[in-house]
C-alpha cells in the first residue's frame, strides 16, 4: 500500500549553502525524511540542512562519489530513496508518485531531469529513485545505481508524476572548477580500472567518454580530442563510441573545424544516429562554411533535436539556427 511506503531523500553536499534551501523546500510533502550527508563544508551547509528539518551526518571526502552516496545511506532505512543534488529541486505529484512506487517491482526508477545549461536547455532521464536494499552506488565519478545481484530492473516515471530541475552551476568559474575536479577523478578512475582491462572493458569505455566530456567543459580541448579519439579507436561499434563521436563533432563545430565536423557527422550516420540529429549538426557546419542553401535544406527536416545520448534539447537553439540561416539566405539573395 502506498500509505505504508517509506520514501526518503538523500543528498550529499559540500559548500552548497547558497543552493541547498530551495532543494530542501521542494522535498517537503514529497518524502517522509530528508538525509543530508556533508563531506566537509565550511560555509554552514549542515546548519542550513538542520534548520530545514533534515537529518544531517558528516564524513570525509575520499575523492569517490559512489562511496559518499553510499555513506549517506548508512544508519537509516526506507523502502525507496530519492537522490538529488543541492543545485536541483523536485517537482512531483506526491500521491501518484507513491502509488507508482508501491505498484512496481522494479529495483529503481528513472525520471526526467531538466537541465538549464549555459548553451542550451536539455532534458534527459536518469535513475534517481531506488530501493536501497537491492541496489548500491558504483563508480568514483559519474556514479550510477547498480543492482546488488543481477541486472537492474528499471521503471520509467511519467514526467507529470515526478521530475528534477537542475539549475546549473552558479557561475562559469564554478562550472569549470567542477569540471577540473571531474577530470582529475576520471583519470584516477581509469588508473583503477587499468588493473583489469579485460574485466572492466565496458567501464573503461564509459570512463573515457565521461573524461572526454569533462575535458571539454574544463577547457582542455586537446586532451578532450585525444581522449575521445582513443575511445573511438579502442571501442568500435559501441554506444560509447557513438556518443564520443557526437561529442567530438560538437567540439569541432565549436572550434570552427567544420570540414572535420562533417566527416564525423557522416560517421554518426553510418553508425545509426538519428537522421534529423545528424542533419542538425551538418547544417551548423555548412552554414559556417557558407553553404547556406544546403544548411537550410537540412534544417527543414529537423523538428526536434535529440542527441545520441537521448537528451532532448530545448526548441530555442533550433529556432535560433533556422532564423539565422534564413537571414543569411536573405542577405545572399539581396547581393
Amino acid at each position: 500500500m502506498s500509505a505504508n511506503l517509506k520514501l526518503a531523500a538523500a543528498i550529499i553536499v559540500r559548500d552548497e549553502a547558497e543552493l541547498l534551501s530551495r532543494c530542501l523546500d521542494s522535498l517537503h510533502g514529497v518524502v517522509d525524511e530528508i538525509h543530508v550527508h556533508d563531506t566537509g563544508s565550511t560555509d554552514g551547509s549542515p546548519e542550513v540542512a538542520t534548520r530545514a528539518g533534515a537529518c544531517v551526518t558528516t564524513g570525509p571526502w575520499t575523492d569517490h562519489f559512489a562511496d559518499a552516496r553510499n555513506a549517506a545511506l548508512h544508519g537509516w532505512t526506507a523502502d525507496w530513496v530519492l537522490s538529488v543534488d543541492a543545485d536541483e529541486h523536485v517537482v512531483a505529484n506526491a500521491g501518484r508518485l507513491r502509488e507508482l512506487l508501491a505498484g512496481t517491482d522494479a529495483d529503481a526508477a528513472t525520471l526526467e531531469i531538466d537541465s538549464d545549461r549555459q548553451d542550451s536547455a536539455v532534458t534527459f532521464r536518469a535513475a534517481r529513485l531506488f530501493r536501497p536494499d537491492r541496489t548500491t552506488w558504483t563508480r568514483r565519478i559519474h556514479e550510477q545505481i547498480t543492482a546488488r545481484d543481477g541486472t537492474l530492473r528499471l521503471a520509467a516515471l511519467p514526467r507529470d508524476v515526478a521530475r528534477i530541475v537542475h539549475a546549473g552551476y552558479a557561475t562559469a568559474d564554478r562550472r569549470e572548477a567542477k569540471a577540473l575536479r571531474n577530470v582529475l577523478l576520471g583519470r584516477v578512475q581509469l588508473d583503477d580500472l587499468a588493473a583489469d582491462p579485460a574485466g572492466n572493458r565496458d567501464r573503461i569505455a564509459r570512463t573515457l567518454l565521461d573524461l572526454g566530456r569533462s575535458c571539454i567543459v574544463a577547457g582542455h580541448r586537446q586532451d578532450a580530442v585525444d581522449t575521445l579519439e582513443l575511445l573511438r579507436e579502442l571501442f568500435p561499434r559501441t554506444r560509447e563510441r557513438l556518443q564520443g563521436t557526437d561529442q567530438l563533432a560538437q567540439l569541432m563545430l565549436a572550434e570552427g573545424m567544420d570540414e572535420v565536423a562533417l566527416v564525423l557527422v557522416e560517421d554518426l550516420r553510418a553508425a545509426g544516429a538519428e537522421s534529423s540529429y545528424c542533419d542538425w549538426l551538418a547544417a551548423q557546419a555548412l552554414a559556417q562554411l557558407g553553404e547556406v542553401d544546403e544548411a537550410a535544406r537540412l534544417l527543414s527536416n529537423v523538428g526536434r533535436v535529440v542527441d545520441t545520448a537521448g537528451r532532448r534539447h530545448g526548441p530555442a537553439a533550433l529556432t535560433e539556427m533556422k532564423v539565422l540561416v534564413a537571414e543569411l539566405q536573405a542577405k545572399l539573395t539581396s547581393v
